[in-house]
Order: C-alpha cells, then sequence, then structure tokens
C-alpha cells in the first residue's frame, strides 16, 4: 500500500512539474509573439492565467461546475466550438499609430484552415472574398470587423469607423515592421499577471478575474482635474444605495463652455464658484406627485388639454456642490438652470424628476426631496474618488426588468482613487458577485 501511495505521489508531482513546464514554455512563446512596431496602445488577454484561475476554482466547487444545463448543452454544436484557431497563452490586441480612436488590430495563428473558415463564414457570418496571392478577405455586413487570412494565420481588426484596411491587415498578416512583444517599449506592463492588462505608456491598468469578484486598477495621468492632496468629504451614510464624492478641481481652460440643449455654462465661472467637494448619494426612493397633461375632444370635437395628477417612486437623490454657492446659484439662475421663483431646477434641462435646490455661503444642493438638509460634517480621507453602489437595492428601486436582469448575479462596486503624485493618480475597484465562491467571469458568461 505504501509503494502505491509512493508511486501515485511520484506520478502526481510529475505530472505538476510537466505542466508548470509546458505553461512556462507557453508564456515564453507569448513574450516571443511579433507585434507591429507603430504600436500605440495595447491590450494583453493572459488566456493561461485564465484557465488557470477557472480550473483551480473548478477543484474547490466540483458541485456548481458540473451542474448540467440540458438546454443550454443541447443548444451548444461541436461545430460552433471549432473555430480553427491556435490559441496562444496570451492574445494581444493594439492600436496603431494613425489609425481611428477605438480601432484594434490583432494576429492570431490558424490550426485547421477548413475549421477557421467554417467558423468564420456560419458563426461570425462574414462575407468571404478571395485575393490573390492566396490571402482572403472577410468582412461582417456593416464592414466594423475585417479578416484577411491564409492558411496560417488571420490579421483582425475591429473598428467603429469603416474605412479601407486591407493594406494594414495584410502587413500585420505578413509580420512586416515587426518587434517581440517582451523587447517592445511595453514590455514591463506586458509582464504582468492579471487577467487583461493595458497600457499606451501614459495609461496603464489591469483586470482579474477572482472568486466572487472582479477587481480592476488603472493609473493615468491627470489632464483635465487637480485631485486634492489633502481630500475631505461629507459623511455620507453607509446604508446609501449609492455614495459618491469627488475631492478635485478643474483644471481652467481659455473660453471653453457647456453646452447643452439652450444652456450655455462658462467654464471660468464654475471655476469661480467651485471648491474643488462634490458629494452624490441615493438614499431609497420617494414619491413625487407630477402634473400629466393630456388631451381630449369636446362636444365640438375641439382638442382640449386635461391636466391630472400622478404619482409615482423616484429615487431619492441629493447632490451637493462644495462652492459659494448663493453666487453658483445666481449664476446658474442667469443662465436659466434654476428658476428663481420656485427653487427648482429647469423641466427642459432636466425633465425626468423634480428637483429642489438650497445653498447658502458654503454649499449649492440639488435634491429631489423638497426637505433636503444641506451637509455640513466633513471627515478626511486618503481617497480624492469614492464610489459605493449596492446593485442589489439599485436593481429593486430601478424596477424595470431590462435593467435588473443584468443585475441578478451583481452584488456590489466600489471605486477609490488615489492621488499618486502631482500628475498621476490611480483607479482602483472591486465588483462583487452575489456568489463569492465561484470565478466571477465564469458566473457573468452562465448567466447571459
Amino acid at each position: 500500500m505504501k509503494k502505491f501511495l509512493k508511486i501515485t505521489a511520484a506520478i502526481v508531482i510529475l505530472l505538476l512539474i510537466f505542466f508548470a513546464g509546458v505553461l512556462k514554455y507557453r508564456r515564453y512563446q507569448a513574450g516571443q509573439t511579433l507585434i507591429p512596431k507603430n504600436v500605440t496602445g495595447i491590450i494583453k488577454i493572459n488566456v493561461d492565467e485564465l484557465y488557470q484561475t477557472i480550473a483551480l476554482n473548478m477543484l474547490g466547487n466540483p458541485g456548481y461546475y458540473l451542474k448540467s444545463d440540458v438546454k443550454k448543452d443541447n443548444a451548444i454544436k461541436t461545430d460552433k466550438l471549432a473555430t480553427g484557431l491556435a490559441i496562444p497563452a496570451s492574445i494581444y490586441l493594439y492600436h496603431l499609430s494613425g489609425q481611428p480612436a477605438g480601432t484594434v488590430f490583432s494576429r492570431l495563428e490558424i490550426k485547421n484552415s477548413a475549421d477557421f473558415e467554417n467558423f468564420a463564414k456560419n458563426v461570425l457570418h462574414l462575407q468571404v472574398a478571395k485575393n490573390a496571392k492566396g490571402i482572403t478577405t472577410a468582412k461582417s455586413r456593416l464592414g466594423n470587423l475585417v479578416l484577411c487570412y491564409n492558411n496560417k494565420a488571420v490579421a483582425v481588426v475591429i473598428t467603429t469607423q469603416i474605412k479601407d484596411f486591407e493594406p494594414i491587415l495584410i502587413d500585420v498578416l505578413k509580420q512586416k515592421n515587426m518587434v517581440k512583444a517582451n523587447e517592445s517599449p511595453f514590455k514591463e506592463a506586458l509582464d504582468q499577471k492579471q487577467h487583461l492588462v493595458f497600457t499606451n505608456g501614459e495609461n496603464n491598468g489591469w483586470i482579474d478575474f477572482k472568486s466572487g469578484s472582479i477587481n480592476f486598477s488603472n493609473a493615468f495621468l491627470a489632464k483635465d482635474i487637480l485631485p486634492s492632496t489633502q481630500p475631505v468629504h461629507h459623511q455620507l451614510s453607509q446604508n446609501n444605495t449609492v455614495s459618491f464624492w469627488l475631492n478635485a478641481k478643474l483644471k481652467p481652460s481659455t473660453d471653453k463652455i457647456y453646452k447643452f440643449k439652450d444652456l450655455v455654462l462658462e467654464q471660468d465661472s464654475l471655476i469661480k464658484y467651485y471648491n474643488g467637494n462634490l458629494d452624490f448619494e441615493w438614499t431609497k426612493s420617494t414619491t413625487q406627485t407630477d402634473s400629466v397633461i393630456t388631451y381630449e375632444y369636446n362636444d365640438d370635437f375641439e382638442k382640449v388639454e386635461k391636466v391630472s395628477l400622478q404619482k409615482r417612486n423616484i429615487p431619492s437623490i441629493s447632490v451637493n456642490i462644495g462652492s459659494k454657492g448663493n453666487g453658483l446659484k445666481n449664476y446658474l439662475i442667469r443662465q436659466g438652470l434654476i428658476n428663481s421663483d420656485s427653487n427648482t431646477v429647469n423641466k427642459n434641462a432636466f425633465p425626468l424628476y423634480k428637483v429642489f435646490v438650497k445653498s447658502n455661503q458654503e454649499n449649492l444642493n440639488f435634491s429631489t426631496l423638497e426637505k433636503q438638509n444641506i451637509l455640513t460634517s466633513k471627515v478626511a480621507s486618503t481617497d480624492f474618488l469614492y464610489l459605493n453602489v449596492d446593485l442589489i437595492k439599485l436593481g429593486q428601486q430601478l424596477e424595470t426588468p431590462f435593467v435588473t436582469s443584468y443585475f441578478k448575479t451583481l452584488k456590489r462596486l466600489e471605486v477609490k482613487g488615489k492621488l499618486l503624485d502631482n500628475k498621476k493618480v490611480e483607479i482602483d475597484g472591486k465588483l462583487e458577485l452575489k456568489d463569492g465562491n465561484i470565478n466571477s467571469l465564469y458566473q457573468i458568461l452562465k448567466s447571459l
């Protein structure tokens, strides 16, 4: 028996060593992947890291993963799973210099050209056209997805702006003017092991799919705002549906104007009154009575206006702007955003709810509650930005099936912003799911 256990343990150890070696080699190969020299921003999807995370989670929760969903199992066909692609340890998506914003390119190896062409035609529903010199082009109906491929590899572009990308795709396919990923200017960021890593030099971030949560981080240059070096915020209730504060000033910009419908707000005037503090809270639901106008025809067939009162549940929201409150209010009255006679926001500017306005020397408050007290007590914080959303409460209070269906697996979102130095800030966040034991990506995909 002891001999059998020793042999079993030895086999398990050898298998672990073998798999560790395979993964290490695949990581090495991923670092050798060629990317264009003119890449300005890149996203790396760590496929193997994601597989490992989900595999370990499956071992810890076999009952959840082994549940059979007959309808889904029957709906999945094997031919749809055969993409014909060789999935590497890491997939790279990149933006190229001189190309439209929101356009990403990639290149993948093909291991079975027949399966890949079948996938392009019957699953992606692309229109396929044969080109000369063994290169095939395939496009979506809208033209926002374009492939150029031969029997060895495929170059891909996903775009929001339709143009002729074929020459660039052919260069990517043939690997012209390339550099190894681990020798590129983005090497340091691409060495990170989070499931998804992105960088453009100035903006660096990542996303990780953990058990019961999606964690994310993004560090970037604060171009339009000046975060406070000593943040303070009003004391908000821990039971809020949504809590948010921002402790930062706007950077002045010459003659900048904000336009919304018929309203015009000048940045210089806003900066003159604003002191760098903004708080928002959604506490619960409240009831408002609105006038509803309908039209009927009288006995003389004349169209007559009829006004009726209607009660409805709306969010109990309060926005508090730290400022020279009375001065800011008077400015917004002059611009037509606030009605001075009723102390409410102009319905043309915000037609959804009736919003009441209060002010004092240090604050301007907007609220859907008529009797809203302006917050006064303040506490210090290490975060210049904070957001906390109770997604369970939010789903219940919205009472909209289309929206709440997307919240069925979600629990809470928390985001924090810190000032790293005088120029850079870091935003860290966590999206919690209701089941804290199961991998977050798997939960979300299963709920779709």
